[in-house]
This record gives structure tokens, C-alpha cells and sequence, in this order.
């Protein structure tokens, strides 16, 4: 076999969290309306909660509490909220995000990579300490992966940060050159993992990425890591 270890993301990965993003940003718009007696306007809060999300996520922001500082100051209300209402706000965020569920071809993927390499979770950490652990567990995949690397935590840069790729790697004693890293970003997970000398997949479900680094390869299945590793059609 070409490659002895494989790497993925999580997010969009091996769970369908764009299935669910909507509704937690949602559920949050709705509870900032509330708190400032305008439930009328969970829709416009919702927009604004929306792009501001992606904004800050492309700036490698994770901390929810800081989204809605930045909502609430859009709306003329920076300094008007307890630190404590933010995180009960993130709180209810992520017990909504938190049904996502895993993709119908990953768990098929997963028992069969299992058997013949080692496999490894590299991703962001959710901005909440342990936040991304409960999902993980919740997921009910941990058992399959014999390291777990949450970027952007216990000293760990986020990615696209080279650094979690490598440390996933030598946490599995493999080098660079056996492993192969799976994910849906092509600058968070291919560009990242091609800085640490591995192999990079694009998971690309829908045809819709944007190439802005070169993997080595683009799959549409998850059944086709199946097929780069083992070489055979699945």
C-alpha cells in the first residue's frame, strides 16, 4: 500500500455541518432578537450573524462569544450584554450544531481504512474548550482513529498551520511521505497538508471548490479514499 496512514478533517468531511450551520445560526439570531425585545428581527439578525461568521472564520476566528460581540455591535449594542448571556448564546449554538450527522459512505470508509492503516483527526478547534471533543465523541467515531489533533488548542497553531499535520503524523510514526490527508478546504486541509509533505485529497462533494492549491487528488465519495488507498473500487 502506497499510504500506511490517513489523516481527515471533520467538519463538511466525515460530518455534514453545512446541514446544520443554518439552524444554529438561526437559533441564536432568534435569542438575540428575544434579548433585545425585537423578535421581529430574528431574520435581519440572522444575516448579519451569517456573514459575519463567515468573516471571521476566514480570519481564523473560532471564539463564538467574539461573533456575537460583533453582531451585537452591527446592531448598536457592543457593550450591552453580559459575558455570561455570550456563552449561554454559544452554548445553545453548538447543542444545535451538534446533530449534524456522518456522511451515509463514512462509516463503511472508516471500519474499512481501520483494518489495514492508521488513521488520525486533524481539525480547528471550535473556539469552546472541549467543545470539538463532544462532538467527536458524539459522532461515535473515535474509536476508529488512534490520534486526535484539535488545531488552535494546548499550544497546537490552527490549521492551515503545517504544525497539526505534522504532529498527527509523528504521534502515528509514520513520515509525511506514507500519509494522506482528507478534507473539504482547499486552504485549511490541502494547502496546510501539502506545507507539511503529505498527500492531500479534496473532498468535493458537490463540484462546487474553488482550487486555490493543487491536491494530489479530488473525490466526490468518501468511498473513494477507499479506492486511492487500497486500489480497489469500492
Amino acid at each position: 500500500m502506497r499510504f500506511r496512514g490517513v489523516l481527515f478533517d471533520f467538519d463538511n468531511t466525515l460530518v455534514d455541518s453545512a446541514a446544520v450551520l443554518p439552524k444554529a445560526q438561526q437559533k441564536v439570531a432568534e435569542l438575540i432578537a428575544t434579548h433585545i425585545g425585537k423578535p421581529q428581527l430574528s431574520m435581519e439578525i440572522f444575516k448579519v450573524l451569517k456573514r459575519a461568521e463567515e468573516v471571521l472564520e476566514l480570519h481564523g476566528v473560532y471564539d463564538r462569544d467574539r461573533y456575537w460581540h460583533h453582531v451585537l455591535a452591527e446592531l448598536g449594542l457592543g457593550d450591552a450584554v453580559d459575558e455570561r448571556l455570550l456563552r449561554r448564546w454559544t452554548r445553545a449554538y453548538w447543542e444545535e450544531y451538534m446533530k449534524h450527522e456522518l456522511f451515509p459512505d463514512a462509516l463503511h470508509m472508516l471500519r474499512t481504512l481501520h483494518k489495514v492503516c492508521k488513521l488520525a483527526i486533524v481539525t480547528n478547534t471550535d473556539g469552546l474548550p472541549g467543545m470539538k471533543r463532544q462532538r467527536l465523541e458524539k459522532a461515535g467515531i473515535l474509536d476508529f482513529f488512534e490520534v486526535v489533533v484539535i488545531a488552535g488548542e494546548g499550544g497546537v497553531d490552527p490549521k492551515p498551520c503545517p504544525q497539526p499535520f505534522r504532529l498527527a503524523v509523528k504521534m502515528l510514526g509514520l513520515s509525511p511521505s506514507e500519509c494522506l490527508m482528507v478534507g473539504d478546504d482547499p486552504v485549511k486541509d490541502v494547502a496546510g497538508a501539502k506545507a507539511a509533505g503529505i498527500y492531500a485529497v479534496l473532498f468535493d462533494r458537490y463540484g462546487r471548490k474553488l482550487l486555490s492549491a493543487r491536491p494530489d487528488y479530488v473525490i466526490s465519495r468518501l468511498t473513494n479514499v477507499l479506492e486511492i488507498v487500497l486500489g480497489k473500487h469500492f
